[in-house]
Parts: structure tokens; sequence; C-alpha cells
């Protein structure tokens, strides 16, 4: 028994036990083994400098990024950006406006909002040009960049198509149907533009007149237009006569004004109203009667 003790006291002796976990001892040997690399290689050196120091960022990183310093950081460095760039030269020096005459400059700056002295490259050109064209006179508008300190507002202003009368105001009417501007904040009117009278009239505008423009010596005498609720239209002629159209076949009931009319004149005369509702007949009414208008 005791020489048993004996060998098993000197087998143990042999042994190395390592400090060290499985793991670090891995790391440690791997270590060791790069150092050895880098002793006999320049390339091997450098390679085993930049491991250590990518690692070392990767930690920084990682700790700025828990830490929540990350977006603050980006931010300095874009404001140090800018500020180099604006000292190289890169500012806004002139906003030019170019447009036809009727909008107030003064408003298009206010609203396109490119302030002298800004960051060139730092114009957001799309939102200056959206709200440029939220202004009542503009259809369009472009604001483009001009190297290398200039920025350029273009505008193409809406066209009045016609009037508008409702609830007793009265507005400038873009083709599109919208409103434009009351009539009252106008510096000006064109000549020549027909009146749209009623709730729904100017989205039904475009419609009504490609009906009546084929007969030109029908629409040269048209001054107004009323649309009743039931959706069909009154033509007020500039001679005080009323056409009365019916709310279907409009186009069948203008052709047969226009036949009357070669034949009789019957738009040129003292009339007072012409009743075109009924397919199979038209009504006249004479200016010297006192009978009630229909509608």
């Amino acid at each position: 028994m005791a020489a048993v003790n004996k060998r098993q006291s000197k087998f143990t002796g042999m042994m190395r036990v390592s400090p060290l976990k499985p793991g670090l001892r891995g790391s440690q040997n791997w270590m060791a083994a790069q150092m050895r690399a880098a002793k006999h290689s320049p390339k091997a050196f450098m390679r085993f400098v930049m491991k250590i120091v990518g690692t070392f960022l990767f930690l920084i990183f990682i700790g700025l990024w828990l830490g929540g310093y990350l977006p603050a950081i980006r931010a300095n460095l874009n404001t140090m950006k800018v500020e180099r760039l604006m000292a190289a030269g890169f500012v806004v020096e002139q906003v030019d406006v170019m447009g036809e005459g009727r909008l107030n400059e003064r408003d298009i700056r206010m609203a396109a909002r490119i302030q002298r002295g800004s960051y060139f490259f730092g114009v957001d050109l799309d939102a200056a040009r959206d709200r440029t064209e939220s202004l009542p006179w503009v259809e369009r508008a472009v604001v483009r960049r001009l190297w290398p300190n200039r920025i350029v507002v273009q505008v193409v202003e809406t066209t009045p198509y016609a009037l508008w009368q409702n609830e007793g105001e009265l507005y400038l009417l873009a083709d599109s149907g919208e409103p434009i501007v009351p009539v009252s904040q106008a510096a000006s009117i064109p000549a020549g533009l027909k009146t749209y009278v009623g709730a729904h009239a100017p989205l039904h505008a475009q419609a009504i007149e490609a009906a009546i423009e084929p007969h030109s010596e029908i629409w040269s005498r048209v001054e107004s237009l009323v649309r009743f609720p039931s959706g069909r239209w009154d033509m007020h002629m500039r001679n005080q006569t009323v056409v009365k159209l019916p709310v279907e076949q409009v186009g069948a009931a203008l052709n047969r004004l226009a036949l009357l009319d070669r034949e009789t004149f019957i738009l040129s005369r003292d009339v007072e109203a012409i009743d075109l509702r009924l397919s199979d007949r038209i009504g006249l009414t004479a200016k010297s009667t006192d009978l009630p208008q229909s509608s």
C-alpha cells in the first residue's frame, strides 16, 4: 500500500497544471503565436498592430453606442464639415426671383424661406419649391442652385380661366377648377372671362364649355353660365337673353338653337328666355311679358 501511494505521489509531481482556463489558455497561445510571427516579418508585425488597433477601436465604438453618444458625435462632425465648407465660400450670396409679374416678389421670398448667408448645399430645394407652389397665383415653381453662390426661384403663374360667383363672392378661377384669389384681391382682371355661378359650377365648367364651344356663334354671345342643383345649366347671353338647357342631351339642344338662330336670328331678337328643356319644342318668352322663369 505504501508503494502504491509513493508511485501516485511521484506521478502527481510530474503533472503540469495550468492556472488558466482552457479558453484563456487558447487566447494566450494565439497571442504568443502572433508575437512570434511579428518578430520575423514586418508585414506580420503591421498586421498584428492593425488587429490590436482595430480591436481597440471596436471596443470604443461599442462603448459609445451603448452610451448613446453616437448621434451627438455625428451631429458635431456634420457641424464641423458645414462650418469648413462655409468658410471656404459655399454660402448663399444671392437669391433671384423670376416670374411673370402678378405675384409680389416679397411674398415669393417669404414662401421660399431661403436666407442669404445660409449654407449653400444645406438649402432644401424641394421644400422651398413646395412652399412657393402653395401661393395662390403660382401654378408651378422651380428652385435650383447656380454655382457658386446663387439660388434661383422661378415661378409660372396661373392664368385665370374664368370667374366664379358663389355665395355673393366673386373669384378668379384656374382651369383646374380651383379658385385662385377673390376678385377683390386681384390687381387686374383679364377681359373676356366667362362667369360660372353655383356651388359646384367650377367642377363642371370645362364639360359644359366643351359642349358649347363647337357652336362659336353661340359661345361668343355667352356672358355667364348658371348651374342648378339638378345639374342643368342656364346660359346668360350678352343681350340679357337666358337660354335654358336640359339636364341631358345638351348637344342636341344646342344644335336646335344654332339651327333656329341661322333661320330666324333668334339670339339677336328682343327675347327674355329661350327654353330648350323639352326635346320636341322650344319655348320663347318675350321681354315684355311678366311670366316667371322656371329653373
